[in-house]
Order: structure tokens, then sequence, then C-alpha cells
């Protein structure tokens, strides 16, 4: 277990009010870790489409009701520090936090569903983070932190709905449409599957790019 020098500053984008314009940078002091904590040096964020609703105050109209909040709810990066009583990772490891911190198994529960970051709690869109250790995950081998940042939401979302409720199976036809974060997963996971897939777009330039993928209609 290393410390982190209290020098060193944490940068955060905060919201006080709606709207991406009244986003604002602010410093503070990395707070001390308390058991079972990890404390992550964030390299990547990614966008998602809640991220922006969230922002201009379309998705949760209470989510400011107790002050400002760090939006994005997606991350991967470097684990700094570690409690004394971690056990799952060290110091070096590559890592994403998970979307909902406290849904770590069974049913969701309502205290489940508020601790989702950047939305009922704070998100990612800062320079560290402090996570408790079940709300990690190692990244996959060889990938990027930027790629490794794209898996919480998106990726999860479009595995859940065709593996998980529509166990799907080579030769089903599966209908994707745009070619959003969640639709290019699911591109990905049908072909994975043996399935053939139809995809939709405004844009033949982002078909000509889906077929190249593996988009069969």
């Amino acid at each position: 277990m290393s410390k982190i020098s209290t020098a060193v500053k944490v940068k955060s984008y905060w919201l006080d009010r709606f709207g991406i314009e009244n986003l604002s940078v602010k410093e503070s002091q990395p707070l001390p870790l308390t058991a079972g904590q990890v404390r992550v040096k964030i390299h990547a964020a990614s966008l998602n489409y809640r991220d922006l609703l969230m922002i201009k105050g379309l998705y949760d109209p209470k989510v400011l009701s107790s002050g400002g909040i760090i939006p994005l709810s997606d991350g991967a990066g470097e684990v700094i520090e570690i409690a004394p009583d971690v056990r799952r990772f060290k110091i070096g490891d590559r890592v994403a936090a998970i979307f909902l911190q406290d849904w770590l198994a069974g049913e969701s529960t309502y205290q489940m569903r508020e601790s989702a970051l950047g939305g009922t709690i704070n998100g990612v869109l800062t320079t560290q983070r402090v996570f408790n250790e079940q709300g990690l995950v190692h990244l996959p081998a060889g990938y990027s932190y930027e790629e490794g940042a794209t898996l919480p939401c998106a990726a999860i979302t479009a595995w859940h709905a065709l593996i998980v409720s529509g166990k799907i199976k080579a030769g089903d036809t599966v209908l994707v449409q745009g070619t959003g974060g969640v639709s290019i997963f699911a591109l990905q996971f049908a072909k994975m599957s043996g399935a053939k897939v139809i995809i939709t777009s405004s844009s033949n330039e982002k078909l000509a790019r889906a077929q190249k993928l593996g988009a069969d209609f």
C-alpha cells in the first residue's frame, strides 16, 4: 500500500446546475482511504446518451436535489492506492468501474439502484476516484483504457439483452436499431453467437461500416 501525497490535487468536473455550459472544474484534496477502498487514477471515460440526458436534466430532475454531482458513469483506470484489507486488487492493476456500485448479485433492489455512478452518486469525470473494491472489475487483457471504459453500460446492456434474456443461438436473426454503442456491441455479440444481423441507420456510411463488422442485411 502506498500513500497518496496530499500535494496532488484531484480535479473533477462538477454539475451544480443543469446544462453542459454549467460544468465546472473544481480541485480538492484526496481523501484518506477507509476499509475496503481502492483509489483509481482515471485514464479514460466514455460518453453514453444517458450522461447527456443527465447533464441536461432530462433523465432525473431530482439528481441535483442534494447539491452538485460529478457526471459520467463509465470509466477505466489504474489502481494507485489500496486500503490494508483489500485483497482483490494490487497497485498497478488496470480496472473498470461497474455501473451500479452496490448491485453485486441477485435481483436488483431500490437500494442497489441508488448506487448508479454519474447519477445518484458521483461519477468518473475526474482525475481520481475512490471505490469500494467490490465496485471494480479487472480490465480484459490487451484492452486499452479507452476500450475498457466502453464496457460497463453499453456492452453489458447488449450482453444481457441477447445472451441472458434473449438466449440467442446460432441461426437466429437479430434486428439492431441504429449504430450507437449498444447496437454495435449487439451486432458483435450476435455474430459471435452465429446469428444473422439486420441493422438500420439513416447513414449509408454507417451502414457500410456496420457491414464490415459483420452485418448481413
